[in-house]
């Protein structure tokens, strides 16, 4: 119980660049995705999709399918009765309803919508046997792009809707009638934001079967939240959420494509209790392109109110969103966050938005890392460079004088956000970051830099882009602490992980608060089983919730064996001190005990404990948020335009990052980076083609380009810290806001070195050297 002398003291964990702890056996092969587990008689499953855009289904014959080889089963909707359609859990009081049904029910609406699924002994023959299904289709006119939906007498979606608009998020902030009015100038600008989504190394994949032992249903899914694929499948299925297990294993990226509740999570449970067989499916990269969800497309009419003096002093925004055929389970949050934030970190005092969600005949859309804030960022920086370049301030100056300062905050937008709630910025130094940003891009040496570009036949430009982010999103993360009579710690946290490094930074969080070595704790997650409850990662909320929570849990535990000690040691638990993962005497280094044995002394095999304390050294903590944890960053981008060819590359990239207290800055920087590279594909690369009639023109990576490292830049991240006074920690989130500023940055940046040409951008991208020449021959054609 005692020891000779006083522990050494250990440094913090927190805030040191900490390996990541996950990644010994990932680089080593062993990871376990839903494509690795195995289970005695699987059958597999496949779906037959949509080939067309929009039609009715007149008929669908399944019998040369039922009589092919190795068949065992096949569903279409008419054998669904009684399940439900997938959950939408962002509609607004008004929504109209577009929800999307497990199979195609009577219509479909996108190529790649299921129509009907087939189980077979293997997967080549389930394929096989689907493309056996006969499907009479009757043709009606397919609605691709937000202009003809949203235009007077456009064929509709939802005839029972009478418009394609679907749901309208308005704000309303100040007189803005009133600002217009009386402003110096007025300026009106329309932008597009083009579509593209999501693209995980490892595609969706699901497995279910029925536990021949307790016969409950398990469910394995890539997923970014498998509590939540627990309760929706309960509630489609009509299935006791006590019946079902859902496991999220190694899950090879996620990025908002898995923050979704997609068919398949529906259609292989059902086979499963139907068969009492386990079921497997995995999605093909062409299944990946037209049937996960898609992201980014909107069209944003804008004007601002200005001074002379260049004080912004009012802005609207009509916006509307390409949704796609239907509601994803997060369908309306990209145009919500997008109308809620677009001012960033800007005053504009009175403000009016109204953000329309529009459906389509393509793949419905949904959220994708940043979800919304790339869209209001780029609209906002954009129109801050137009204003600029017409008053002739300085791009920097004009930012700096509509900045909300540090002493300004908390300040109150007046705005909301769906399922996060009200805008309200907490902590930050806008102003802070973004000088320091402006002085490492080099920025006030833009000029002599141009000109030396201009000698090797180059454009040289630096775009800047600011925002504000809402992470650390609500309601609730859950976490359980457990010693063992060794003394070592498991961690059941019910945030699960897909790349970000909860183990490492959830073990560092518990270890500070414990005073134990980091490799003494075991971190476990993704397995309703495993912890009860949970919400799971996404809107950059895990450490600064279920961090929270794991601390939280830790500090319970600590209190509690700081009791059981006293009892042990016979003292006044006010006369301990918690020391190196134990508690002593104060002053008394030698009348310790450490936790081991205070776990042991803890266990129903022992002595009574103090009254109010229970057996065991564990703790349960739901960790709630009282409000929003707002991050924000300023981006630089420097490129190099050849006008000939029409090429861009990026010289130089600058992040400054506020994430609050951070954590662990080697992964607070691999997430920027991270988000940086996505920016860099959505807006120098990657778009999402259909044709007219609605067909998907993107079906392979042969069709869509994605970045490679020769594209990226070295980028330079610094980082600055304002505690969030939304958790008792201080932390933010830092998962989202690489990708939320790349866009305008880059797009400012092209837009500063072809300026001299007459090129000003009014799109996201993706600037392709073809469509960077078609800019410089429309800005030609135009000065003519």
């Amino acid at each position: 119980m005692t020891s000779s002398g006083p522990m050494p003291v250990r440094p913090k964990y927190v805030g040191q660049a900490v390996k990541r702890r996950e990644d010994a056996r990932l680089l080593r092969g062993q990871g376990n995705y839903v494509a690795d587990i195995k289970r005695r008689g699987t059958l597999h499953m496949a779906l037959l999709r949509a080939p067309v855009a929009h039609a009715e289904i007149t008929s669908i014959d399944v019998q040369a399918a039922r009589n092919a080889a190795g068949v065992v089963d096949i569903m279409t909707a008419a054998d669904l009765t009684g399940v439900g359609h997938l959950p939408c859990i962002d509609v607004y009081p008004d929504t109209k309803p577009a929800s999307h049904p497990v199979l195609a029910e009577g219509r479909v609406r996108y190529v790649g919508q299921p129509v009907a699924a087939v189980v077979a002994r293997s997967a080549q023959e389930a394929a096989a046997a689907a493309g056996m299904i006969t499907v009479a289709y009757s043709s009606l006119p397919p609605l691709t792009d937000i202009d003809t939906a949203i235009a007077d007498n456009a064929p509709l979606l939802y005839p029972e809707f009478g418009s394609n608009v679907v749901n309208t998020v308005p704000q309303d902030v100040g007189d803005v009638e009133t600002a217009l009015a009386t402003a110096d100038r007025v300026y009106r600008e329309s932008f597009r934001i083009h579509r593209y989504g999501p693209m995980p190394m490892e595609t969706r994949g699901v497995l279910a079967y029925v536990d021949s032992v307790s016969q409950r249903l398990v469910l394995y899914t890539s997923t970014q939240f498998p509590h939540l694929v627990r309760q929706f499948l309960a509630g489609v299925i009509g299935h006791p959420e006590s019946k079902i297990r859902v496991v999220a294993p190694d899950v090879g990226g996620g990025f908002g494509g898995k923050c979704e509740f997609y068919p398949e999570e529906v259609l292989a449970p059902l086979f499963a209790l139907r068969l009492n067989k386990p079921i497997r499916w995995i999605e093909s990269r062409a299944e990946h392109m037209v049937a996960s969800s898609q992201a980014r497309e909107q069209r944003h009419d804008v004007e601002l109110a200005v001074t002379l003096d260049g004080e912004i002093t009012a802005m609207t925004v009509e916006s509307w969103t390409n949704n796609g055929a239907a509601f994803c389970t997060l369908a309306t949050t990209p145009a919500s966050i997008s109308s809620a934030m677009t001012r960033g970190p800007y005053r504009i005092p009175n403000y009016r938005a109204r953000a329309h969600t529009v459906v389509t005949n393509k793949t419905p859309l949904a959220v994708y890392r940043g979800a919304g804030h790339p869209q209001g960022a780029l609209v906002m920086e954009r129109m801050i460079d137009i204003i600029a370049a017409d008053l002739g301030v300085d791009r920097l100056e004009l930012r700096l004088r509509n900045m909300i300062t540090a002493d300004e905050l908390p300040y109150d937008r007046g705005t909301d956000i769906v399922l996060a709630g009200h805008v309200e910025y907490d902590s930050g130094d806008y102003p802070a970051v973004l000088e320091r940003a402006a002085v490492m891009i080099g920025y006030s040496g833009r000029e002599e830099a141009q000109g030396e570009a201009l000698t090797r036949g180059k454009r040289l430009g630096i775009g800047l882009c600011c925002f504000v982010e809402e992470t650390s999103i609500g309601p609730y993360e859950a976490a359980t602490v457990k010693v063992d009579a060794s003394g070592k710690v498991t961690l059941l946290t019910g945030s699960s992980p897909h790349g970000q490094g909860h183990v490492t930074t959830f073990s560092q969080l518990v270890a500070d608060e414990l005073e134990i070595p980091i490799d003494d704790i075991t971190v476990l997650y993704g397995d309703t089983d495993v912890i009860t409850d949970g919400v799971g990662t996404f809107a950059s909320r895990s450490a600064a919730i279920g961090g929270a929570a794991a601390r939280g849990a830790a500090e319970v535990v600590k209190a509690k064996a700081m009791r059981i000690a006293a009892h042990m040691l016979e003292a006044d638990v006010n006369d301990l001190e918690w020391q190196a993962g134990g508690a002593q005497m104060k002053g008394m280094p030698q009348a310790r005990v450490g936790l081991g044995a205070i776990s042991q002394a803890s266990t129903p095999w022992n002595p009574p404990l103090p009254d109010g304390i229970e057996f065991n050294l564990a703790a349960t903590h739901n960790h709630q948020v009282p409000g929003i944890a707002f991050a924000n960053a300023a981006h630089a981008a420097t490129v190099e335009v050849d006008a000939e060819t029409g090429e861009v590359e990026i010289v130089d990239y600058v992040v400054v990052h506020d994430c609050g207290r951070v954590i662990n800055p080697l992964l607070v920087e691999g997430q920027v980076i991270g988000g940086v590279a996505q920016g860099v594909g959505g807006t120098m690369f990657e778009e999402l083609v259909y044709n007219s009639d609605g067909a998907p023109q993107s079906l392979t990576f042969n069709d869509y380009l994605l970045p490679t490292v020769s594209d990226m830049p070295w980028v330079r991240t610094d980082h600055m810290e304002s505690p969030s006074p939304m958790n008792p920690y201080g932390f933010k989130g830092a998962g989202e806001g690489g990708a939320s500023g790349a866009p305008g940055a880059l797009v400012n940046a092209i837009s500063d070195a072809l300026a001299p040409l007459g090129v000003s951008l009014r799109s996201d991208g993706p600037w392709t050297p073809e469509n960077v020449i078609a800019e410089i021959l429309h800005a030609r054609s135009s000065r003519a």
